[in-house]
């Protein structure tokens, strides 16, 4: 299994972190912010710390083959 080659960046300027959801294709708006939204979800509100770039792996776009 190859892992997601395509970037898709959202910054939070308020909290100054940069999340960077890497995928198998380009991800809409709406996918990128519940990509985020799990992720924070998951580390139970832990904020990462200003100027950091958070790197979320995502397999939206995998096709199986």
């Amino acid at each position: 299994m190859e892992t997601p080659s395509v970037a898709n960046e959202l910054n939070d300027p308020g909290a100054g972190v940069r999340y960077r959801v890497m995928a198998y294709r380009a991800l809409t708006r709406q996918e990128l912010l519940h990509s985020v939204a799990l992720y924070l979800r998951q580390v139970k509100g832990k904020k990462p710390k200003r100027g950091t770039v958070v790197t979320i792996i995502s397999i939206i776009g995998f096709d199986g083959t």
